[in-house]
């Protein structure tokens, strides 16, 4: 199993056709560790399953676009197994992150003193902290047993041929028309389940699903810190190529704002298929993208704010089998009325 990736996220993500960045990286290890382990005759098999989990969104050491590293451990395919990562399988924890991943009460030092300005409604966290403290901050969800719940379910599936769903959906294919953005998921990997959109405030349109409005502002990863002043660096414009932005006065951030990415609600529309309301944006959408957590997202991020925590799972695609499996994170452009995903990744249903 491996559970890491936390201190690549400065690193270039990349793209496993290009072979580039830890998109690559993540393949060749696989492929090292089963050579590795192998030598020996009569031993582990060359082709041995190997697991992975996606990291918990505080996991981003401060950097943004966690939405690239989920597609570059999936080996720039959008899912896996794939043909550059053959017998694996994945468990998201892209929806496990601890739920009272804001640490801000224990930095003001709440924790120890209540009566401080800045402490009130810090008392559910400090109790929290009480019970089970953390280790190095947020970075590591605390609550370890939901995510063990899915690697167990993946690994009975995949590894022992048990009969148990092993993925939530997967995105297939997309089409635009009339303000609705029709956004499918494929029918074969689903199996037996159906999609389902769980409960969200759908009165600050929180459904983790955005929609890009600015065709010129398509990006997968920005760097932390542009080079020039004034501008937005994007590291990477999904083909493997930089660009800059200038920033308006004041503005930190251009590419991954509320403006240019807006979420907008949800609706099921049949047993692998979704709706999104799209009219309001005319024909200004290039693009569609979900659970692309940048820094400081959650599945909660776009909620009230409250003291209270964030429920775990609370992102709202999920599939209707056991353990109601989350749908894997996903990025698209939208090109002639339909969706199009970056190669390797095919998304043209």
């Amino acid at each position: 199993l491996w559970y890491q990736g936390e201190n690549d996220m400065g690193e270039l993500f990349g793209n496993s056709k290009r072979k580039s960045g830890y998109a690559c990286e993540v393949p060749n290890m696989i492929a090292e560790w089963r050579e590795t382990l192998s030598k020996e005759p009569d031993t582990t098999s060359p082709e041995a399953p190997f697991g992975l989990v996606t990291l918990a969104p505080s996991g981003s050491e401060g950097h943004p676009d966690m939405g690239g590293m989920y597609a570059a451990q999936m080996g720039s395919y959008g899912d896996v197994p794939n043909p550059v990562m053959p017998n694996t399988f994945l468990a998201h924890a892209f929806d496990l992150g601890d739920p009272w991943s804001n640490t801000t009460c224990y930095s003001n030092g709440c924790c120890k003193n209540f009566t401080l300005p800045a402490c009130n409604g810090c008392q559910g966290f400090c109790d929290s902290a009480a019970g089970t403290n953390f280790y190095m901050g947020a970075i590591h969800p605390r609550d370890k047993k939901p995510l063990g719940e899915r690697l167990a379910q993946a690994a009975y599936g995949v590894v022992y041929n048990g009969s148990v769903p092993v993925k939530g959906p997967v995105l297939s294919g997309c089409s635009l028309s009339n303000g609705k953005l029709t956004i499918t998921f494929n029918k074969t990997l689903l199996g037996s389940q159906s999609v389902v959109v769980g409960d969200y405030q759908r009165d600050r349109n929180a459904s983790m699903l955005q929609i890009l409005t600015n065709s010129s502002l398509f990006c997968v990863q920005t760097d932390k810190k542009s080079p020039v002043p004034k501008e937005q660096s994007c590291r990477d414009d999904g083909y493997g190529n930089p660009f800059m932005v200038q920033l308006p006065n004041g503005k930190r951030s251009i590419i991954d704002t509320k403006t240019t990415w807006p979420m907008v609600n949800i609706t099921s529309s049949g047993p692998n298929s979704i709706v999104a309301d799209v009219s309001e944006f005319g024909d200004q959408v290039f693009a569609v993208r979900y659970a692309f957590f940048t820094s400081h997202m959650s599945c909660c991020s776009s909620n009230a704010p409250t003291s209270g925590p964030c429920p775990i799972a609370s992102c709202p695609l999920k599939a209707s089998g056991l353990g109601s499996l989350p749908a894997n994170p996903f990025i698209a452009k939208i090109e002639n009325g339909k969706c199009k995903c970056l190669p390797p990744q095919v998304c043209d249903e």
